[in-house]
């Protein structure tokens, strides 16, 4: 899996929406927008709630960096403490180098997951396309991730497969240029 179209795309597409159906769009907004100023972090200062699709791949890893702490206090535990397991589960994946130990952390925030997704649902957070509540858990993403820790045991770290570099070379060497033209 590729850190920027499976990780960072899957918190935007859904713990970040799940988030936004817990705590409130004006609550999550309001809360991103007091945050401290932090330097090579993206400041959301204004509506967090009406980003469209096609955010950048880093606005959702910055998006991702504070969701923790802003949700804390409006959220239930339980519903927390799945959100974490996402990200913890997100960030070990991302190591460099990954040994035994980190392999079991990242098997375990998954587990943790497990162990508390059922609040999503109980709390309606979690909407298919239609905008109906879901009962049940077939998202292809969250079911990717079952495959991590056998992948990594079997070809090593995950950022060998990451676009990120790919993506930021095309964004500065043909989109920056190409709208300077226009």
């Amino acid at each position: 899996p590729d850190v920027l179209h499976h990780w960072h795309q899957q918190f935007y597409d859904h713990d970040l929406k799940w988030c936004l159906a817990i705590v409130g769009k004006k609550e999550l907004d309001f809360r991103y927008s007091v945050l401290q100023l932090v330097v090579g972090l993206r400041h959301f200062k204004s509506s967090v709630s009406k980003l469209k699709q096609q955010v950048t791949g880093w606005a959702q890893r910055d998006l991702q960096h504070y969701i923790i702490g802003v949700i804390a206090g409006a959220a239930a535990p339980s519903f927390i403490i799945a959100i974490c397991a996402l990200s913890d589960f997100c960030y070990l994946s991302q190591s460099p180098i990954i040994s035994k130990a980190t392999r079991e952390k990242i098997k375990n925030a998954l587990q943790e997951f497990h162990d508390h997704k059922k609040t999503i649902i109980d709390l309606g957070a979690c909407h298919g396309e239609k905008n109906c509540p879901l009962k049940h858990w077939h998202i292809p993403k969250l079911e990717l991730m079952q495959s991590v820790v056998p992948s990594i045991a079997a070809v090593g770290s995950l950022l060998q497969w990451s676009a990120d570099t790919t993506e930021h070379a095309h964004i500065a060497i043909i989109k920056d240029p190409a709208e300077a033209t226009n």
